[in-house]
């Protein structure tokens, strides 16, 4: 390696070759090139620029041709996760946008999903599969780099130091172009299964970072940031700096600015991503389970309520009543004015100002600004029970559904379909009020109106005590989440990995869940 990245020389050095050679077994996911949202420019003294991409977060240099790259990073961690994600930490040549055909690259994956991560090094020359070269373990130190031996021969190296095994050292022949040299945090693509998101990895400081110029030019560092579907940040460079012969930079993981509650039958909170924990019913006697929860618009608090109309606020909700407070007993009670039914969802009204409370038998009950406007023993009675009402976009209507798969509209709300089948345990509507998504206790998920269709978990992942039990949408409406008795989450468009109760003791299990 003869160049830092700050332009200092460094030290040539030999990169020890491997007696046993790579392990060529291929790995389960595809590295690909830099997907760029935003152009590459140079960095000006004086002026900050940070390019934007999909896939790819780091540095990457250009304006030369290049021989080589060396870097030294630590394996990052992965706290494990029920659902599916992924990232890459590697150094290449090539990828960008004057090279979108082909890369030399080597580095670690870390992959996570069923509550368990895995951790492997590999090399990959892109379009070709990558190969897996052996197992390796968070927190360990790597070296690695690549280097032009003469024409279209290549080395690729990379050691665990601190195990002390080079675990992977080759010959190759690449003929890509060598216009571009990389040290790159990466959402890989999967191969052969549904797309991961970009896990947590924390955070990953590339050291000692070289390169060989194989020809004259004036060679310029640009930072890269990754961006989901809405255009978020989800990692981050952060700035190049030099020591002498050495230059380093720290990418990060970004946590999203949505979050999510999920909530017990015991009315315990679990908060996630940017959701803030306001209070719970964990440590109070109920006088009947918990069934759902409400947030406000911005965030700051929500409500909770019981099969018996409790409402509990916390955060900066407002109180607009409830139905213990208008001289209702509980369903089943044996008291008079008792109700017909227990309640089994909540929701607010379209401007927060109020919110709607549904029993089993379609009864609907309006507190504040909340609209009446009709139920299900109103017209005659509906075809299963009640598992959820949504407001529609004028707030004049709603529609309720049912465990038959059924839906009903009052107001003005317009039918969109529903699934007439399986068992529905939830419903939400899409944030501008035009459409909704039906969940079934075996995790499907049905889309209508304007509502996305963006997947459903694995079937086989519900069954018995753990059954779907809700479906809950992100501000913007491109995406959602899945969440089940158990606590696993699963999380579908821009919706983002922030964590669930699988695998935990529950004190109740997980009847509702909102988000943003």
């Amino acid at each position: 390696m003869g160049t830092s990245v700050a332009g200092a020389q460094d030290a040539q050095t030999t990169w020890p070759e491997s007696s046993h050679g790579l392990v060529s077994s291929p790995a389960q996911f595809h590295t690909n090139p830099g997907d760029f949202v935003t152009p590459l420019e140079p960095h000006v003294a004086g002026s900050s620029y940070t390019a934007m991409s999909t896939n790819w977060s780091g540095q990457i240099s250009t304006g030369t041709t290049y021989s080589g790259i060396h870097a030294d990073w630590v394996v990052p961690t992965v706290q494990p996760t029920q659902y599916s994600g992924i990232s890459a930490t590697w150094i290449g040549i090539d990828g960008g946008p004057g090279s979108p055909d082909s890369i030399i690259q080597t580095g670690t994956s870390q992959d996570t999903g069923g509550g368990s991560t895995s951790y492997s090094a590999w090399y990959e020359l892109y379009p070709a599969p990558p190969v897996t070269i052996g197992g390796v373990t968070p927190g360990d130190s790597m070296s690695a780099s690549i280097q032009q031996t003469g024409g279209s021969n290549w080395t690729v190296s990379i050691t665990d130091q601190t195990t002390g095994n080079s675990i992977g050292s080759k010959p190759v022949t690449y003929n890509g172009p060598g216009d571009s040299a990389e040290w790159i945090e990466e959402l890989p693509t999967a191969v052969g299964t549904a797309q991961p998101t970009l896990a947590n990895f924390g955070s990953a400081t590339f050291s000692d970072m070289t390169y060989d110029p194989a020809s004259p030019g004036a060679a310029s560092l640009t930072p890269i940031n990754m961006i989901d579907e809405s255009g978020n940040v989800i990692a981050t460079a952060g700035p190049t700096t030099s020591n002498g012969s050495s230059s380093s930079f720290t990418d990060s993981y970004v946590p999203s600015a949505r979050g999510y509650w999920l909530v017990g039958s015991d009315g315990g909170i679990f908060s996630f991503g940017q959701a803030q924990f306001y209070g719970s019913t964990g440590s109070l006697h109920l006088q009947r389970p918990v069934v759902g929860i409400v947030p406000t618009a911005d965030h700051g608090g929500y409500w909770l309520d019981a099969s018996d109309g409790g409402v509990f606020s916390y955060g900066d909700t407002q109180f607009y009543g409830s139905i213990p407070g208008l001289g209702f007993h509980p369903a089943g009670s044996g008291l008079p004015d008792s109700l017909n039914a227990p309640i089994v969802g909540m929701v607010p009204s379209i401007d927060d100002n109020g919110y709607f409370m549904v029993a089993s038998d379609g009864g609907v009950f309006a507190f504040g600004d909340a609209h009446f406007a009709g139920s299900c023993p109103g017209i005659g009675g509906c075809a299963g029970s009640a598992v959820a009402v949504m407001p529609d976009a004028s707030g004049n209507g709603y529609w309720l559904v049912t465990s038959a798969g059924n839906v009903y509209t009052f107001g003005d709300a317009a039918y969109f379909g529903a699934p007439g089948q399986g068992t529905v345990t939830s419903a939400v509507a899409t944030p501008d009020g035009l459409g909704y998504w039906i969940l079934l206790a075996d995790g499907q998920v049905y889309s209508y109106g304007d509502a996305d269709s963006a997947g459903s978990p694995p079937i086989g992942d519900f069954g018995g005590l753990n059954a779907a039990t809700a479906v809950f949408s992100t501000s913007d409406g491109a995406g959602y989440w899945v969440s089940s008795a158990l606590g696993s989450v699963y999380n579908f468009g821009d919706a983002p990995n922030d964590g669930g109760m699988a695998g935990t003791h529950l004190n109740g299990a997980i009847i509702a869940a909102t988000g943003f």
